[in-house]
């Protein structure tokens, strides 16, 4: 009796797992064919062949479904970081290039875990004025992911400055310099992209050039 129950709460948990997943696919449609602005919680329930009253068993309110759909990059991007931070902390670089290779790594191994989950970011922070329109919750969530990731790379850029792997410089400003260029890159192979070109291809190489034009600019010879 024991075995099927669990049988049963694992089919359970397949099914609201899928559910969830159908959720997310559907507004992430709706989402990038309308904005945010303009999508509603109906639209939603309509892509994803369901009731809206289902939608609300998951997702209390558009922010959060919104949320949902951006969060999975800024937390794989975190993980990524912290892991550069641990070898950091065990003095287990010995150039500054291994270093700035790995900052790459992390952008394009969180883009691989949740490529529509970058987009969904990248549109949102395009839009300056987009955050106010969030409800408190999903502000804070947001905000708070944001600055932590934000500031765990100030850290990473500080401590790599004091053993000497990259010249001394505002962490604030370098910061800056290689989220822009990461996700600027990014947005450039979505706007090229057609059914005939391989994005994730052209990503690589461009990543791979950029690579070693931030590491000869900030880098010690």
């Amino acid at each position: 009796m024991q075995k099927h129950q669990e049988v049963i709460r694992e089919r359970k948990k397949r099914e609201k797992d899928q559910r969830i997943q159908g959720i997310l696919a559907a507004a992430k449609k709706v989402f990038f064919s309308k904005g945010y602005l303009r999508t509603t919680m109906d639209e939603i329930a309509f892509e994803a062949e369901i009731s809206k009253p289902t939608i609300y068993q998951y997702f209390r309110t558009k922010d959060e479904l919104y949320s949902a759909l951006m969060l999975p990059f800024l937390e794989e991007f975190g993980s990524q970081f912290e892991k550069i931070e641990k070898k950091l902390d065990a003095r287990r670089y010995t150039n500054g290039k291994s270093l700035v290779k790995d900052f790459f790594r992390a952008f394009l191994k969180s883009y691989e875990v949740s490529p529509d989950s970058l987009r969904v970011a990248n549109s949102f922070f395009q839009q300056s004025d987009l955050i106010n329109e969030l409800n408190a919750d999903s502000r804070l969530t947001i905000s708070t992911r944001g600055k932590y990731d934000f500031e765990l790379a100030r850290d990473l850029l500080e401590k790599a400055m004091d053993q000497g792997l990259l010249r001394k410089m505002s962490s604030y400003a370098l910061s800056d310099i290689i989220w822009g260029l990461l996700l600027g890159i990014t947005q450039v192979m979505d706007m090229k992209a057609t059914r005939l070109t391989n994005t994730d291809k052209y990503l690589r190489t461009t990543l791979a050039e950029a690579e070693k034009l931030l590491a000869s600019a900030i880098v010690p010879r």
